[in-house]
């Protein structure tokens, strides 16, 4: 079983060309790095201003894009249960067959997937 995907990444890692700059091509002046390492200062004198102290953070408003994507998959499972429900109550016991409100279900089930989650990709915009 993980024959074929060892085969393969041992393939392109022997494919793969690997290039190093040569020291020749490098054009750094080392008079200038080291006056720049130097001036390079550590302690808090060096800073130019302090307006606010390092760990006070200006709180950030809404909510960020991971965050998002999961209240969005969460609403989207949610939502697939819901529209299986949903579908499932709405066909009813009509057809008199083995599996009443499956037709219903499955229809529903992709209708509320994606309602659900696009609503909630929408209402959790910035």
């Amino acid at each position: 079983m993980f024959r074929p995907a060892i085969l393969l990444t041992l393939a392109l890692s022997i494919a793969t060309p690997v290039f190093a700059q040569s020291v020749a091509t490098q054009s750094v002046d080392v008079n200038a790095f080291r006056a720049s390492v130097a001036a390079v200062r550590f302690d808090a004198s060096g800073r130019a201003h302090d307006s606010a102290p390092a760990t006070a953070r200006v709180p950030r408003r809404g909510m960020g894009t991971g965050q998002r994507i999961l209240w969005t998959s969460v609403a989207g499972l949610g939502g697939f249960f819901a529209g299986a429900y949903i579908g499932a109550a709405i066909e009813g016991d009509r057809c008199n067959c083995d599996d009443p409100g499956l037709k219903g279900a499955l229809i529903g089930m992709p209708i509320g997937t994606a309602a659900a989650a696009i609503t909630t990709w929408i209402l959790t915009r910035k």
